[in-house]
């Protein structure tokens, strides 16, 4: 039976978000050598040291029964203020990814729900992915406006 359980990121999972994000690029891009996916390996541990305590990355992941079943980040970035946001904060939400079994069960819609309420509470005004085609539909369906191929916003009031 399957028992899908929702966990936000902390320090301890640290090796999870690596062996996921390494094979999600090897998913889309050989890595040119072993050295070169050791030296990601080693930059996505100092990333993700710095990154989760500060609340700069927030990942939400799903599990079932232990497994790993759907993945989902928020990055809040820092630039020059704008009307939209005039302390210049967004969040950038990037590897959403649906392990195959889990497409189409709303594991997606959930983590995405849970990164734009994390970015909410952390005082983010809009948000910017950049969406497959497989992954458009969610996003449009969520109040994300396409602004240029593959760019979407959600700005809130």
């Amino acid at each position: 039976m399957s028992t899908i359980t929702y966990h936000l990121a902390t320090l301890s999972d640290i090796d999870l978000l690596i062996d996921h994000r390494v094979t999600y690029f090897d998913d889309f891009v050989e890595a040119p050598d072993e050295q070169a996916r050791q030296q990601l390996r080693r930059g996505l541990r100092d990333y993700y040291t710095r990154a989760l305590p500060t609340g700069e990355c927030i990942v939400w992941y799903a599990t079932d029964n232990g497994e790993l079943a759907a993945i989902g980040a928020l990055i809040i970035q820092q630039g020059p203020g704008s009307y939209i946001s005039p302390d210049g904060r967004y969040g950038y939400i990037m590897s959403m990814h649906t392990l195959e079994p889990y497409r189409r069960r709303g594991i997606a819609q959930e983590i995405l729900d849970r990164l734009v309420k994390s970015g909410r509470e952390a005082g983010i005004r809009f948000f910017e992915l950049h969406a497959s085609e497989m992954g458009e539909p969610l996003y449009i369906k969520n109040g994300f406006v396409k602004l240029e191929d593959p760019t979407y916003r959600k700005v809130f009031e």
